[in-house]
Formats: C-alpha cells, sequence, structure tokens
C-alpha cells in the first residue's frame, strides 16, 4: 500500500490554521481548554472531518468523536487523537499533529478508495495540558472512568469558572454520548505525537514505537520562615524560606539521579513572598514535577522528595506538602507497538522502540483497550515552548505511518 500517503501540503495548512488561534504576544501559544481559541480550533477540525461525511458527536465533557464506518457494523472501532490545548506559551505541534495528523490519514484512505471492516473514529480529548484546570488527561480519564462525568464538570479554574461552565465554549450541537467506554468497546488506540525529547534525533531513526508511558507524581510544598529586612538580620538569625527551598529543589536533583531507571525530578514552578528586593523570602510555594517510567521507581523517587523537606527543620523552616496528583505509569500493547514498526516499514521508514517520559491521552486509553504512539522527531528535542518544531517531512512521515497503522488495525 505504498500508494497511501498523507498530502504533506495539506497536513502543513491545517496545522497553520490551527496555530492561527491562541497565539501569545510573548511567544508560543497559549490555547487553554474550554477557552474560545481552543474552541476555534476545534471547529476548523470540525470542518475537515464533516467534510469527509463522518458521524461528528461530542461526549458529556466535551471529547469530539467523529466516526468513518466499517463494513462490520458489530466490530469494535479503532481510535486515533490527540488534544488540541495547549500550556502557556507552548509549541504548534503538541497535542495538533495528532489530531491533524489522523484527520490527514483519514483523507488519505478516502482518496485511496479504502473501505475498512471496522469503523474509525477520530477523537479530540479536552483538557490534556491540565494548564487551566487542576489536573490534567481530562477527557481520556474521563473515557477510562478514572474520573467520573460528575467529577469533571465540578472542576474549576483559578477564577472560579466550572469545567461545567466552561464547556459552553463549544457550542455543541446534539445530544452528549456518555464519556466512559467499557474495555473491550474499542479495537485499538493509536496516538500520533512529537517525540518532546531528543532519543529520535539522536538515533537517526524517523519513527517512535512507544513501549509505556512514565508514571507522575506532582506535590505543592510551602516553606514558612520570616519575612525580614536583607541588610539588619544577621545571617545566624536568618529564617529564610528560599534557601530551604533552594536545598529541597537540588535533593530532588540527586534523588533522580540515584534512583536511576529513568527517573526525573522538576521543581518547575517556585513563588517567592513578599518577593521584595530587600527583603528575606518570608515564605515560597513551591510544585514539583516527578516521574519514572514504573511504579518502583516512581515509588522511590518520590519518597526521596518527601524525605528531603527535612531540610526545612534545619533552617528552622516550617514545611508543609501536599500531593496534588499521581498517574501510573501505563505499558502499552506489544500488538499495537509491533504494528506501528510494521506501518513505518511499509513506508521504508526506521522506527525505534523507546519510553516516552511525557504523559498522553494514550496512557488512559491503555487502560481500557490495546493502545500505542507513534513519535515523530523534535528538533533539537525541544517542546512545551515556542521553538518547538519537527521538519514538515517527519510530520507528513508520522501522519503516513499512522494512516498504514490504521488499515492495518482496522482490517
Amino acid at each position: 500500500m505504498n500508494e497511501l500517503r498523507v498530502d504533506g501540503d495539506s497536513l502543513m495548512k491545517l496545522l497553520s490554521e490551527l496555530a492561527a488561534h491562541g497565539r501569545s504576544p510573548s511567544g508560543g501559544w497559549t490555547r487553554p481548554a474550554l477557552s474560545e481559541a481552543d474552541a476555534a480550533a476545534r471547529r476548523i477540525v470540525i470542518a475537515r472531518l464533516a467534510a469527509l461525511g463522518l458521524e461528528i458527536r461530542h461526549d458529556e465533557v466535551g471529547n469530539l468523536r467523529a466516526r468513518r464506518p466499517g463494513s462490520d457494523g458489530a466490530a469494535a472501532p479503532v481510535w486515533t487523537g490527540s488534544h488540541l490545548d495547549s500550556v502557556p506559551s507552548g509549541g504548534y505541534l503538541d497535542g495538533p499533529l495528532g489530531v491533524a495528523g489522523a484527520v490527514c490519514a483519514l483523507e488519505a484512505l478516502a482518496r485511496a478508495k479504502v473501505k475498512t471492516r471496522r469503523a474509525i473514529e477520530v477523537v479530540v480529548f479536552v483538557g490534556e495540558e491540565g494548564s487551566r484546570f487542576p489536573r490534567g488527561t481530562i477527557g481520556s480519564a474521563a473515557v477510562s472512568g478514572e474520573l467520573s462525568a460528575v467529577e469533571v464538570l465540578a472542576l474549576r479554574d483559578a477564577e472560579g469558572v466550572s469545567f461545567a461552565d466552561a464547556l459552553a465554549a463549544y457550542r455543541d450541537p446534539g445530544a452528549a454520548i456518555p464519556a466512559r467506554v467499557a474495555p473491550g468497546e474499542v479495537h485499538a488506540f493509536v496516538e500520533l505525537h512529537v517525540e518532546q525529547g531528543g532519543v529520535l534525533e539522536a538515533n537517526g531513526a524517523q519513527i517512535g514505537a512507544v513501549t509505556a508511558i512514565a508514571g507522575l507524581v506532582q506535590r505543592a510544598v510551602t516553606f514558612t520562615g520570616d519575612a525580614n529586612h536583607a541588610g539588619a538580620t544577621p545571617m545566624h538569625l536568618r529564617r529564610d524560606a528560599l534557601l530551604a527551598a533552594a536545598e529541597w529543589a537540588l535533593a530532588l536533583e540527586r534523588a533522580a539521579r540515584e534512583v536511576g531507571g529513568g527517573a526525573v525530578a522538576t521543581v518547575g514552578k517556585l513563588e517567592v513572598f513578599p518577593g521584595g528586593k530587600n527583603i528575606i523570602p518570608g515564605r515560597v510555594e513551591a510544585i514539583c514535577d516527578l516521574r519514572a517510567p514504573d511504579a518502583a521507581h516512581l515509588d522511590a523517587v518520590d519518597a526521596r522528595a518527601v524525605a528531603a523537606l527535612q531540610h526545612g527543620a534545619a533552617r528552622r523552616v516550617a514545611v508543609s506538602e501536599r500531593r496534588l496528583q499521581r498517574v501510573e505509569p501505563g505499558a502499552m500493547d506489544e500488538r499495537v507497538i509491533a504494528a506501528v514498526e510494521r506501518a513505518a516499514a511499509q513506508v521504508g521508514l526506521r522506527s525505534h522502540r523507546m519510553v516516552s517520559g511525557a504523559i498522553h491521552d494514550a496512557l488512559h486509553m491503555a487502560e481500557v483497550t490495546a493502545s500505542s504512539m507513534i513519535f515523530v522527531p523534535s528538533v533539537g528535542g525541544r517542546s512545551h515552548c515556542p521553538e518547538e518544531e519537527t521538519r514538515p517531512e517527519h510530520l507528513t512521515a508520522g501522519a503516513t505511518v499512522l494512516a498504514h497503522l490504521l488499515l492495518g488495525l482496522a482490517g
């Protein structure tokens, strides 16, 4: 089926149209879930899907589902898709590639006049990034049942707006279908995504076949000392909250290196109060992000992170912490991983098996069906930043592999 190829110009045009929404004046893209920019991008995708004659529906938490029928109406469908929301000042490919690539893969199947036994559904998941509401992978967690629809609709953003009220931004017509799917209801799921790291580039491979997705623990920590005059307070009388937080952050770096096994640790948010240049920091709010590809290493680095909070006591700084989120690591399905490799080989591309350090909707989909991901190289390994980029030929190659993979999985 070498004639089954995605139109690269069409793919780049769609990605460009999506990138017109949510562009930040300071650089990059900021497209929060259920924002007008998110809704505008979604309407572009709906128009392309409607042009293919697909049945377009939405579920009770806002996930979009577009169905290309198969010849066997009783057979479970194959799903593919990703998300359209972004992190603040992020890139234009993280999420949208998986959506645009799915649209263009189905367009390629239509041009080749290919009919499949199983239906194929393009899914646009809502709220994957967690940049607006207090958790990520919202839509796929509702599909897997990790979150109920009631829990999702009750979420509130930093301004107090409920998910239920914000959902009106989509202005979807028609009745919503249930979000949760039962095991066996979906035959397989595959998500096309930029790698967001430098493994493929370093290995010279064009396609990544994802074998597992790392788990995550995030903790919020408050360090409380004394705010005081920076010049009049002797060093031995200080209770500097920032220094306690800094020692903790360095301890996390050591913990991840010593635990090994692919564990990583980041303190990505640090707020210092009162924030004056001549005031000793009296309070620091910090959030850490801990990840590992298996539960044992995730447990180990998390335990070290909590134990390291004792540095605060040595500086007479009070410390309190709470766990914001834990997402368990997830193995991908060998059958779908091998199918990714076969699809890459069909179009003459070299694939490389790898773990995803970032969390994706495929993690929750793996809880209900056989799943994997297709990665394409990220230039310089950059992502979640305005410099995020993938070469156009690699974007087209990934979408073409997706088209072959969907054909293989759908029969």
